[in-house]
């Protein structure tokens, strides 16, 4: 009886479906008509909701919960709006002057008491600003130009400014035209705005604030006149700054080029836009690592590796006006990137990289129809072509010598994975009376067919330590040098090979079912709840629902100030990666072998001292999605002369974040200054079975995190606009980046620590300035603290497979026994009483800058002026060390040093021709 309810629930909301998004289905041309679209707003930008917005023509829409309207068809002679709402005088909006077939966007700040606005619609009108949530924030056409052309850069800063959302610079979802599957950047020339940030809280959303945000990009739609650019940017090799770490110059260079068109096919009825851009990046990695010369003795070696990176990216788009009420849209997207010398950089060296080609395609259909004055509907389907090979450099087997270098072949070997995605999303907005309900159902469908041949071609690690054919405790790079000699102590730590069937193909389903519903209570206070309930499979989890709820205040009459507070629960669903691990290496379809003490010139044959260990993954009975709690609570306040302040604190908490565990690895006993004995722990009793590690993802993770944002921001004067912010964060977790695992596989001893991705302290300021003679300055700032750093000894005392045991605090020198800025550290022990992400790597700072200055090559007025726009951008101005990468392994010589870094500053012009 239950499962039938909730089919009859969800066909009903399949029927019923969409909000139309702000932007997501935008202006289209109507026989002898404007379409007119809108964003109404109190005086501090939030959306005013169950506005009535009434045209000359009688026709009346009442706006949704993110204060957007849509008329899709407005006789021209009567495109004057009257826009009435309670608290708010009356605004009237003129666009009399444009076209019939032509379409405007705009928004309308109602103002307090019985002052009566008017807004005309020009030429230059932006685009709208959305739901309104913490850290909002919506990038017109123009405020995208002003930021960088570079799509790493641009990607960026795009990332920095969704940390408002109280996330990590990062982490943020990026999505195209309304659809919930994340993309990767359009051309940047085809954006016509970006909304950061709505109110994540809603149930529209399935992922929690703290991990990073949400970046919405809208794309152009086409005009009822011919509009088109071309462009240029060059990043010469003498204007850069050299790599910190390069003991040469590397002349990098940057080249972007293409062009945009934009018009009708059909007057009146539909239009078209076409962008095409080509980037030629020319970087550098650079190794920093310490190995054996020609004669076997240690040595530094220093290597400058071009990195090239050849990138097309194309979009076109088309949209139908199939009736007046009624916009059909499709699009078509590329996006190829070659990419070469991967992988390469700090201990890494050249013959360890790889070749790299990613290409991902999107096509999309987007239908939107308004039902009635009330009910908008909109439905998006979507299907995604990914592909990704890797071609390494050399099929040699991998050798890894603890903290020193890795050599030899790329373990990726020949990877070639090929990823189809199905998106179908159905929306609905229902206004009545104080309500405004949205609900929706979303579903992706992911097919994943992927060929992974890792470790096929082998995997030597030399960790160091006693028990590798010498009573010595060897450095690593000295176990290494034994080996090529041939003497004593030169045995391999371990030698890993796969085997089996490389191909892994299967589908993951995700569907979600949401409503939410926005109402006023009192005239100052309004509500919003939610609820969201999805399901995947592979792995399986079909019980999981999220509620979401809100309240905002305002505690004087004119909304100077407003209080704010969210609650809501939000469940992360298990990523495909995790079933391609299980179902690729269940010990039938590929094997592991893992060889304890191997020959160095015959590993897989079983010699004195050898011992096997085979490898399978595998999902735990019971594994639910990752249920996260969030509350959110904050203000905001307008002071005189528009000065904007907020101040939001976020708590965050969780109990079933993804973990990994070896539920099979050897009852071993904690030692302390004891060197370990590493045969001795393989032999040790297995609770399952012997001579097999089972690795099993486990829902066992534990997150708790403070997180504190306060902003400021001033866009009312002529002159100049600003915006800043601080974000302070602090995690106590045992999860982290990617698979983690415990040092021990039967105790959390030290684990809980910093999150991998926390900087405590963040800072970032927007800026533009309009000097004379029409030149423009933007600005970007962003300070942060570096996030933590594991440190580990680079063995695997404990026999559990994973080579990430920290040392042990010592209270005298000795064997084993290394001076660090941390104390003495010992590798002479087991399961180490050093906490996990004891070490913090450096400062980040990034200033970017771009001037500008646009002329006008057309005398004449006319709807598609000729320009010419010059810039000259910097990145990473100040030249800052950005360190990515630092050495983590005590024995290393280079312990805590830092092996490798963002670009220096990078200096480029550009150029851009519009007709």
């Amino acid at each position: 009886m239950g499962r039938s309810n909730t089919r009859h629930r969800r066909l009903t909301l399949a029927t019923l479906a969409g909000l139309l998004t702000p932007g997501a289905a935008y202006a289209q041309s109507c026989t002898g008509g404007v379409r007119l679209e809108g964003t109404v707003l109190d005086p501090k930008g939030s959306a005013v909701a169950n506005a009535q917005v009434e045209a000359a023509d009688g026709e009346v829409v009442t706006t949704d919960t993110a204060g957007h309207f849509l008329l899709p068809c407005v006789p021209a002679e009567k495109a004057t709006l009257a826009i009435q709402a309670q608290g708010f005088a009356q605004s009237t909006v003129d666009a009399t002057d444009r076209k019939p077939g032509t379409s405007a966007h705009f928004d309308v700040a109602m103002m307090l008491g019985r002052v009566e606005t008017t807004v005309t619609v020009g030429e230059d009108a932006t685009t709208i600003d959305a739901d309104h949530g913490v850290g909002t924030h919506t990038l017109t056409s123009k405020d995208v130009q002003e930021l960088a052309d570079d799509p790493d850069d641009f990607a960026r800063q795009l990332q920095v400014l969704a940390a408002t959302s109280g996330g990590v610079p990062g982490g943020a979802t990026v999505t195209v035209d309304g659809f919930q599957n994340g993309s990767s950047l359009p051309p940047k020339s085809s954006i016509a705005s970006i909304r950061v940030n709505p109110d994540m809280f809603s149930s529209e959303y399935e992922q929690p604030p703290y991990e990073g945000g949400r970046i919405e990009i809208f794309t152009k739609p086409g005009a009822d006149t011919f509009h088109g650019a071309l462009f240029l940017t060059d990043s010469d090799g003498s204007f850069n700054a050299t790599d910190p770490f390069s003991t040469i110059a590397t002349p990098a260079g940057k080249r972007r080029y293409g062009f945009e068109l934009n018009g009708p096919i059909l007057r009146n009825r539909s239009d078209f836009t076409l962008a095409l851009e080509k980037r030629d990046i020319d970087e550098f990695n650079v190794v920093n690592a310490v190995t054996l010369d020609s004669n076997l003795d240690q040595a530094s070696m220093h290597q400058t590796v071009a990195a090239p990176e050849r990138l097309w990216i194309a979009s076109t788009r088309g949209d139908w006006q199939v009736t007046p009420k009624n916009v059909a849209t499709l699009s078509f997207s590329a996006n190829v990137n070659d990419l070469g010398n991967q992988g390469v950089g700090g201990l890494t060296l050249l013959e360890a990289g790889y070749g790299s080609h990613v290409a991902e395609y999107d096509l999309r259909f987007t239908n939107t129809q308004t039902v009635s004055p009330s009910l908008l509907h909109e439905t998006h389907i979507g299907f995604t072509w990914k592909d990704t090979a890797q071609s390494p450099n050399s099929s040699a087997p991998a050798v890894q010598v603890s903290g020193y270098f890795t050599g030899g072949g790329s373990a990726a070997g020949n990877l070639n994975d090929r990823e189809r995605d199905f998106e179908v999303d159905d929306d609905a907005m229902l206004t009545r009376g104080k309500h405004s309900l949205k609900i929706g159902v979303q579903s992706l469908g992911i097919f994943v067919h992927e060929d992974d041949p890792a470790n096929f071609n082998g995997s030597f690690t030399f960790g160091g330590g006693i028990g590798n054919g010498s009573a010595a405790n060897l450095t690593p790079l000295a176990q290494y040098q034994a080996a090529l000699a041939g003497t004593a102590g030169g045995t391999p730590t371990t030698y890993e090979q796969g085997s089996g069937t490389p191909l892994v193909a299967f589908t993951q389903w995700r569907v979600a079912v949401y409503a939410q519903d926005t109402f006023k209570l009192q005239p100052r206070l309004t509500m919003s709840a939610g609820v969201r309930y999805q399901l995947q499979t592979s792995p399986g989890s079909y019980a999981n629902a999220a509620p979401r709820i809100g309240l905002a205040w305002s505690p004087d009459k004119k909304s100077h100030t407003v209080l704010n507070a969210r609650f809501g629960i939000f469940d992360n669903v298990r990523a495909q990666s995790a079933a391609t691990d299980v179902y690729r290496l269940n010990g039938v379809r590929q094997s592991d072998a893992l060889v304890y003490s191997p020959s160095f010139t015959s590993p897989l044959t079983p010699v004195a001292g050898s011992i096997q260990v085979g490898t399978i993954w595998q999902f735990p009975p019971h594994f639910p999605q990752d249920p996260i709690v969030q509350t959110q609570v904050g203000a905001e306040h307008d002071f005189p002369h528009h000065w904007h302040a907020q101040s939001s604190f976020f708590y965050v908490s969780g109990a079933q974040a993804n973990r990994a565990r070896n539920i099979n690895a050897p009852l071993v006993a904690d030692e302390y200054g004891v060197a370990p004995d590493p045969t001795a722990a393989l032999l040790a009793p297995r609770p399952i079975a012997p001579n097999l590690n089972i690795l099993q993802y486990q829902a066992s993770g534990h997150l708790t995190g403070k997180i504190l944002f306060l902003g400021l921001d001033q866009h009312s004067y002529k002159r100049f606009g600003f915006f800043a912010g601080y974000l302070n964060m602090h995690f106590d977790t045992d999860v982290g980046n990617g698979t983690v695992f415990p040092q021990s596989s039967y105790s959390d001893a030290g684990e809980k620590s910093r999150a991998d991705w926390e900087q405590r302290h963040q800072f970032f300021a927007f800026g533009n300035l309009n000097l004379p003679y029409k030149v423009q300055l933007s600005t970007q700032f962003n300070a942060s603290s570096g996030p933590p750093y594991n440190v580990t000894t680079g063995t695997d005392a404990n026999g559990d497979g994973q080579f990430n045991d920290r040392p042990t605090y010592a209270t005298a020198a000795g064997t084993g026994v290394y001076p660090t800025k941390f104390g003495l550290l010992s590798t002479d022990t087991i399961n180490g009483n050093v906490p996990r992400n004891l070490g913090t790597m450096p400062a980040t700072v990034h200033l970017d800058l771009n001037i500008a200055r646009t002329f006008k090559l057309s005398r004449k007025k006319t709807e598609s002026p000729r320009t010419l726009a010059l810039n000259a951008r910097s990145a990473n101005l100040l030249n800052h060390t950005n360190v990515t990468g630092v050495s983590t392994i005590i024995s290393s010589p280079t312990f805590s040093q830092s092996l490798s870094a963002e670009a220096a500053r990078r200096i480029e012009l550009g150029a851009r021709f519009a007709f």
